[in-house]
């Protein structure tokens, strides 16, 4: 049985002076007060956002709290949904009577003369500070060559494009005309660019000539040459290449191919205007619903992580402007003081270049991933030693489980103490958090701290396909939503896209539940909760159910451990699964049977015999995804004899031939058997 909460003692509390001031207290006592309600705690009104009877009118408070609708007018935007039905597919329409604009809320609020973006690029000396004036002139100009280039509402506008304020500008210009966009990053292989830009039949793509990463310059000039002759035909009218890094790019071997003051020169002097269009018109080919993408990022990053109009708020992507954070920091533009971007590698020149911008530019909300906290605590940099964080309030953390152990060296050693470390965890599909911090509960070590305001999140017995609860509380399980929520996708692209969208998330418990994937356990003394990873991933050895991420919340602890990757093999002639655990050594470290049973006994120790893998691998490499998670599932395929097709995402595919070998382990030997350890 857990302790009680009393014998947890929380990592981080909520200053009792400092709640009035947060978004979150404002919105409860603007609620109380229209609707004559006594919500006081957290509790109170996440159970109202998601009432069978309240959800609608939670999400209709949070669309008036923000003032989404158009500048100047205060018009009620009607009920949440036509009809209270309460299943999630097909997708509502959410809002169905009111009518906005993405971009213009965005432009919206920041004073001309102030700075909207501060832009960093490694390599570069200095900062770009880009005021709210040059950044409304950039995207009127980039709207009006667009319009004289022919694109209207509903066209594709692509990119293959670095984190720059290039990439800004050419996504509010394209939501200013109600076209939608989507973003691929520069590293992406060509077939995976071709692969996504020919479903979705972009009218402009916009590309980089380069870009800059570990101290190494990378030209773009043949990639470019490359994809845009496989995507001739269909809608595509200009490939505009963007001379970020200066690069003599010669446009005449691109199709369609022109520079970008060549494509700005075809602008005739229009204003700065913007298309009013229906709430769940799209915006993003994230497969979410465009408008709704705003009012769930305004919900988690405003109500859920306290994100102020008075903050600097930066969130490391590089050039991943693929993934759903780099959509999810652009709209947030919209909810604070301004943003830092920085395009490169974080440790280049130096190991800590981002926590010294942080310091010098004085950013309040610091986003991030486990991987980067645990790569800098094992350089051994100190933050609360080196840097001056004094204005730094709160550190999100997102891809991939934040260890108890890493929430305890955030607060022991690494950082100072008054700053709240945000767990969260979410998906690109909705564009948000299932769960997430706030600035109302305490912080426990290995815990993210609540549900999601207005996402009805349940766990869910996974040895049941009725869709059931789990029998006791604490009990792991599949991770799921029962409320319809406005960023869910509107649809699947390409042929049977309707189809996919519905056995991708409700094959498996029906039409009135989403089921996410992720396996999950909530905690019954605190109410904490702890994502343990993808449900197809979930390690099961004799019917043990358990995430890898409580392996890996092992072997970080280990000093000559680089990294490591836990999956689970089970081949056609397998009577039931058994757990195999790689690690990749740091430099200079020696694998030895001697580190295979320390890590066995220490994995014993902290849960039980069922969780100790059977082998121990030393491998050279772990293949990550371009968004930076770990390919387990790749690796769970490859073991097990199933030759899925290699996704273009994963950003180092060679690494995959390296596990092939293991397909044909022996049956025979004892769990954790050190001497099976290297093949």
């Amino acid at each position: 049985m857990s302790p009680s909460q009393s014998q947890k003692t929380p990592l981080w509390q909520p200053n009792p002076t400092a709640i009035s001031r947060t978004p979150i207290t404002k919105f409860i006592k603007s609620v109380n007060s229209k609707r004559n309600l006594h919500l006081s705690t957290y509790a109170d009104l996440y159970a109202w956002s998601v009432g069978t009877e309240t959800f609608q009118d939670f999400w209709t408070e949070a669309y008036i709290f923000f003032g989404l609708s158009p500048e100047g007018e205060n018009e009620h935007p009607g009920p949440a949904l036509a009809d209270n039905r309460t299943s999630l597919f097909p997708p509502p329409a959410f809002f169905p009577h009111a009518r906005l604009n993405i971009a213009e809320y965005m432009l919206r609020n920041g004073k001309n003369d102030e700075t909207a973006v501060h832009f960093v690029r490694e390599d570069v000396a200095g900062v770009e500070r880009v005021s709210w004036a040059k950044l409304r002139e950039r995207t009127r100009a980039m709207r009006d060559a667009m319009v004289s280039r022919g694109v209207r509402t509903g066209d594709v506008v692509a990119a293959v494009i670095s984190n720059s304020v290039d990439a800004m500008v050419i996504a509010l210009a394209a939501l200013s005309i109600g076209a939608i966009w989507s973003s691929s990053s520069c590293d992406l292989g060509t077939s995976a660019i071709v692969e996504r830009f020919g479903q979705v039949k972009p009218k402009i793509v916009f590309a980089d000539d380069g870009y800059i990463y570990g101290g190494k310059l990378i030209s773009l000039q043949d990639k470019i040459k490359e994809w845009s002759h496989k995507l001739v035909g269909g809608n595509l009218v200009a490939v505009v290449v963007v001379p970020y890094c200066g690069l003599d790019v010669s446009t005449d071997s691109i199709y369609c191919g022109e520079t970008l003051d060549g494509f700005l020169a075809s602008g005739t002097g229009r204003q700065l205007a913007f298309s009013y269009l229906p709430f769940h018109h799209p915006a993003f080919i994230l497969f979410s619903s465009g408008t709704g993408v705003l009012l769930k990022v305004k919900t988690d990053s405003v109500l859920q992580h306290d994100m102020r109009d008075s903050d600097i708020a930066f969130q490391y992507t590089t050039r991943q402007t693929a993934w759903v954070m780099w959509v999810l920091n652009f709209v947030n533009i919209c909810s604070v003081k301004s943003l830092l971007l920085y395009d490169g590698s974080p440790f280049h020149p130096t190991p800590g270049v981002l926590l010294k911008l942080a310091e010098d530019i004085g950013v309040s909300i610091f986003g991030t991933s486990p991987r980067y906290l645990a790569e800098i605590r094992a350089r051994g940099i100190v933050p609360r030693n080196s840097f001056n964080l004094k204005g730094l309030r709160i550190v999100t953390s997102t891809g991939a489980a934040l260890s108890a152990d890493m929430y305890n060296w955030f607060y022991e050693t690494g950082f100072p103490p008054h700053i709240q470390l945000v767990s969260m965890s979410g998906g690109t599909d909705i564009a948000g958090s299932f769960v997430g911090g706030s600035p109302l509960l305490p912080v426990y070590a290995g815990e993210i701290q609540a549900k999601a305001l207005g996402m009805a999140v349940e766990i869910f017995d996974p040895a049941q396909d009725e869709g059931v609860p789990v029998k006791l509380p604490g009990l792991p399980g599949e991770l799921v939503c029962t409320r319809p929520f406005p960023s869910q996708p509107l649809g699947f692209f390409g042929v049977g896209g309707y189809e996919r969208y519905r056995t991708s998330y409700f094959e498996r418990f029906g039409d009135t539940v989403w089921c996410q994937g992720d396996f999950i356990q909530a905690q019954e003394d605190t109410q904490g909760l702890i994502m343990l990873g993808r449900s197809d991933g979930v390690l099961n050895p004799s019917g043990v159910r358990f995430g890898s991420s409580e392996i890996y919340a092992v072997t970080e602890v280990f000093p000559e451990i680089e990294d490591s990757i836990c999956v689970g093999q089970r081949r056609k002639s397998d009577v039931d699964e058994r757990v195999l655990l790689f690690v990749k050594m740091k430099t200079g470290q020696v694998f030895t049977a001697d580190l295979a049973t320390r890590l066995n006994l220490a994995i014993r120790q902290r849960y039980s015999s069922r969780h100790v893998p059977k082998y121990v691998f030393e491998v050279a490499d772990i293949p990550y995804t371009v968004n930076g998670k770990k390919c387990e599932i790749n690796i769970k395929q490859i073991v097990s004899g199933q030759m899925g097709a290699v996704s273009g995402t994963v950003s180092n595919p060679s690494s995959l031939d390296l596990y092939r070998k293991y397909m044909d382990l022996p049956m025979e030997g004892g769990r954790g058997d050190a001497g099976s350890s290297k093949l």
